[in-house]
């Protein structure tokens, strides 16, 4: 029998072990953080079936992470991240497996801002994630597929963030596709993004390029606007996202056009969430889905907070979305059959 799959998490667990060991003497010179997100849920959902079931990452992905920044005078540092995913309810690592599936990735911060490469957030992921009002977690209409992504993180990736200035913030993303079939640059991606804001309320402007995913294909865009404005008793989220050639294939109908928005609403320490989104792909029949969602999360004490959500979908007769997590797969759902799910986690945050 291959077991190199339940090694796997052994080998993760020992690795962050002895990370967690080596850096512990150093960490107070050297400026190493280690940090993580334990987040654990039931659910009650129905698709396909009615199912019951115990998932990892809810509201946030589970993680295990290291943060290393060191001065090297002049204003200038050196910076570096490890975060590996995982999950609780079974131990073994998601992203598909990589031990540092999350983000992996170092480099430099000085005045010119900051220039780093390796496995990272794509600009498109991290400006639908700062305007969901679901923090792309249960409850969004990104985690369940509604309103869609390149890519969340892009492997062979070089980053630069400038300096903010005036309210505005440039993120621009070179990833290479380094293909081993055809051109060596398919599925190569480029991406940048434009905030402008202060405190809790900004407008990001996104624009994404995918290069083909093989020879026979074509390239997919992007343009994604979204905001949030906080008005003290809420915040208003939301935004729009148009797509071309989404699925890299020639001579196909797959340009959509996507939207969402909701509000999150501050109780003390508590928040309601309540959410929206819709999408339809272009001159094709069925392909319209919604989705409506409503959360609220506790918060018991500093990093640690109980959460419930309520999810309905209804898929178009070509559409087949569920009620995906940060992390965790809703209900199976065959196309044009609607998913609805009840969430109820834990997560603590350390």
């Amino acid at each position: 029998m291959n077991t190199n799959h339940h090694r796997a998490p052994l080998r993760l667990l020992g690795l962050c072990v002895a990370l967690g060991a080596a850096f512990a003497g150093t960490a107070h010179a050297e400026g190493i953080t280690l940090y993580g997100v334990a987040d654990i849920y039931a659910e009650v959902g129905k698709g396909d079936r009615h199912e019951v079931s115990l998932n990892s990452g809810g509201v946030s992905g589970s993680r295990l992470g290291f943060d290393a920044s060191k001065d090297l005078g002049d204003g200038l540092k050196a910076v570096a991240k490890l975060e590996a995913g995982f999950a609780l309810d079974h131990g073994t690592s998601t992203q598909g497996g990589i031990l540092f599936g999350r983000q992996a990735y170092a480099g430099l911060s000085g005045s010119f801002g900051t220039l780093t490469a390796g496995r990272q957030y794509t600009p498109q992921f991290l400006a639908l994630d700062a305007n969901d009002p679901f923090d792309t977690g249960a409850g969004s209409a990104v985690s369940s597929g509604i309103v869609s992504l390149f890519a969340s993180r892009a492997n062979n990736s070089v980053v630069w963030s400038a300096p903010t200035s005036g309210g505005f913030a440039v993120t621009a993303m070179v990833a290479l596709g380094e293909s081993s079939t055809g051109s060596q640059t398919n599925s190569s991606l480029a991406s940048v993004d434009v905030h402008y804001g202060s405190g809790g309320s900004g407008v990001n402007l996104t624009l994404s390029g995918l290069k083909k995913p093989d020879d026979s294909g074509v390239n997919a865009t992007a343009i994604t606007l979204g905001g949030t404005y906080d008005f003290g008793a809420l915040k208003l989220m939301g935004g729009v996202q148009l797509v071309n050639n989404a699925t890299g294939a020639a001579a196909t109908k797959d340009n959509r056009r996507e939207f969402f928005a909701g509000v999150n609403v501050p109780f003390g320490a508590d928040t309601l969430w309540l959410g929206a989104g819709t999408s339809k792909t272009e001159s094709v029949a069925g392909t319209t889905a919604s989705q409506f969602s409503v959360g609220y999360i506790h918060s018991v004490a500093k990093g640690v907070d109980v959460y419930g959500v309520l999810t309905d979908i209804k898929n178009g007769s070509a559409t087949a979305y569920s009620d995906d997590t940060a992390t965790g797969a809703g209900p199976a759902v065959s196309a044009g059959k609607s998913a609805s799910a009840a969430q109820v986690g834990f997560r603590y945050r350390f």
